[in-house]
């Protein structure tokens, strides 16, 4: 089973800094002329199950959303987020951090907070809007009413969500933007259209020539260094990719704990397909370490069943395989773990080995 794709499963960039309180005053803005009688209407469209979506784009890309009037913030389920962030419509410094929320049927939940800079929903433009990542949240983007605080009052009149704007005269306006005119692009830009064709592609070796050209260029940003430590680790490149990955780490470790996660699991798949268990330990329970930090969670919690996680999963049971050989309790340990986080081949192995998870 193929672990790791270029754009594969990537929860979010949570990067570990002190949470800061967030500020829930943002500037708001309207695509076109204010409207003389002040109102601006969304049309809604209602789903066979009787929710409501709106068209929408996050950051320049359209994203299905659903409209819930009772939720106080935007949230998008984890695979939207990582679809955001590996595409780029999300940046490093978009995130803030973990905190917990508080989900509208009065449970809390611990959450990563981002900031979406542009969300445009049909006329409406809202700039930085915080917005949080719920794993077990299966819409893609889930905006309630907050969204529209500083327009003024919001109702929803059958499939129409009327926004009455109370603040007409200091309301900033904002023409649309005009088309960017087509400029020649660099020999950089070039090639980085291509290497974006034969990653959607899987075109891995294409994509590994572009990406070593264009370090040699020195135009590989901390991301795009990531990835092409990923292509390598999928073409079993061994030592390509561990002498890429630790100078990734030599230069970036700390700077975002997702990717730490996937650097540190590929130096683990690297000394294990080279045979090096120890090394591979080692590395495989730095990035259990780091994704653990990442969900602020332990393997404590893990073992109570309170983290599941299929990603995770991968990792441990990577990890229990290595261990095999010469500890076995360490490798039911790791069995259990991966297992209890969903993980296929763990479970099976559980089973059939008669380990209790």
């Amino acid at each position: 089973m193929q672990k790791i794709t270029i754009f594969g499963i990537l929860y979010a960039d949570f990067q570990y800094i002190e949470m800061k309180k967030l500020a829930f005053a943002w500037a708001l803005a309207l695509l076109a002329p204010a409207i003389l009688d002040a109102q601006t209407v969304i049309p809604l469209n209602r789903e066979s199950d009787g929710r409501y979506t709106m068209n929408a784009s996050v950051n320049g890309v359209g994203v299905r959303t659903y409209y819930t009037p009772d939720s106080w913030y935007a949230s998008v389920s984890s695979t939207t987020y990582m679809f955001l962030y590996e595409n780029g419509y999300i940046a490093d410094a978009d995130v803030n951090g973990m905190t917990t929320v508080k989900m509208p049927n009065g449970t809390s939940t611990k959450a990563a907070s981002f900031v979406i800079r542009n969300l445009k929903i049909g006329k409406v433009i809202v700039q930085n809007l915080p917005a949080f990542v719920v794993t077990k949240q299966t819409v893609p983007l889930l905006v309630g009413n907050s969204a529209f605080d500083c327009f003024g009052t919001v109702s929803q009149e059958g499939d129409r969500l009327i926004v009455d704007d109370r603040f007409e005269e200091d309301l900033q306006v904002a023409s649309a933007p005009a088309e960017p005119a087509e400029e020649e692009l660099s020999p950089a830009e070039a090639l980085a259209q291509e290497l974006k064709g034969h990653l959607d592609a899987k075109e891995y070796q294409q994509a590994a020539n572009i990406f070593a050209t264009l370090k040699e260029m020195d135009v590989l940003t901390m991301y795009s260094e990531y990835q092409y430590a990923m292509v390598l680790n999928i073409l079993r490149r061994n030592d390509d990719c561990i002498a890429l990955t630790n100078d990734w780490l030599d230069e970036n470790l700390g700077k975002s704990l997702t990717l730490d996660y996937w650097m540190y699991d590929a130096l683990g798949d690297c000394y294990a397909r080279k045979g090096d268990k120890t090394r591979a330990i080692q590395f495989y329970e730095e990035a259990v370490a780091a994704y653990c930090r990442m969900f602020n969670t332990t393997e404590k919690e893990i073992r109570k069943s309170k983290f599941k996680d299929e990603t995770l999963g991968y990792t441990l049971y990577d990890l229990a395989m290595q261990y095999a050989s010469r500890d076995i309790s360490q490798t039911y340990y790791y069995a259990s773990l991966a297992a209890k986080s969903g993980n296929a081949a763990a479970i099976d192995y559980c089973l059939k080995s008669k380990i209790s998870f």
